[in-house]
């Protein structure tokens, strides 16, 4: 949905929603957020959206993971017969490929072509080699505004809605301050945007917090350590 851009383009979207809805279809929709918080979206399609039932998909864990892989392994065996990937190579790839469930797939795949071209059965020097470069070229985990947001509202036990709001008590004031310098520390979102994504404030507010919470975390090491203890549990 994050990708829907335009007007009327989103007008008939609508309709065609709603047609779908009417007549007693089921409707999957993906976004890379909630709908509450996609800014280009019309508001009646965000209206239309809220009335539905909201999933959140994570990465796969390594349980689901594992099983992907054993799944992909079985299903090239009956393709071909001789393939030999043992349950120890499932399990080394499982714990190293944690991206996606795509680069998953595509570790299978290279593992099958290596040992169709080198007929040799695949072992866990065979899968490091193969997987090298896979590995080496994970990319580092996108951290979204909203992710800030969720957990800096449950470390400190504040709403979304606090953080947003126009509340100036200290008990809402440095959780968003908090929040404000984790945005532009670990997004490439402009100083502009980020102050737009916190309830429409100025983007001299967000420089004021981040360099207030810099300021904090120069003077005080407890401070300092629960901000990178925050920042750990968003790249977790």
């Amino acid at each position: 949905m994050q990708f829907l851009q335009g007007k009327q383009v989103q007008q008939e979207f609508c309709h065609t929603l709603n047609s779908l809805i009417d007549g007693a279809r089921q409707v999957v929709i993906a976004a890379d957020r909630p709908a509450a918080d996609l800014e280009t979206l019309d508001e009646r399609v965000r209206s239309r959206l809220a009335g539905g039932l909201l999933v959140e998909i994570g990465a796969p864990d390594l349980e689901l993971r594992r099983r992907i892989v054993a799944h992909r392994v079985e299903a090239a065996k009956k393709a071909d017969p001789n393939l030999e990937i043992s349950a120890a190579v499932v399990d080394w790839v499982a714990e190293n490929v944690v991206s996606s469930g795509r680069d998953l797939d595509g570790a299978v795949n290279r593992l099958v072509a290596h040992e169709q071209l080198t007929g040799r059965h695949v072992d866990l020097e065979m899968a490091e080699a193969a997987l090298r470069d896979l590995l080496r070229a994970r990319e580092p985990k996108k951290i979204k505004i909203e992710d800030i947001q969720r957990v800096v509202s449950k470390h400190f036990n504040v709403t979304k809605a606090d953080l947003l709001s126009a509340r100036r008590t200290r008990t809402v004031v440095r959780p968003r301050q908090i929040a404000m310098y984790l945005a532009k520390a670990l997004t490439p979102r402009s100083l502009p945007e980020i102050g737009r994504r916190f309830g429409n404030r100025d983007h001299t507010t967000v420089l004021h917090a981040v360099r207030k919470i810099e300021e904090l975390a120069g003077a005080d090491r407890g401070f300092a350590d629960e901000i990178e203890m925050l920042k750990r549990m968003l790249d977790a």
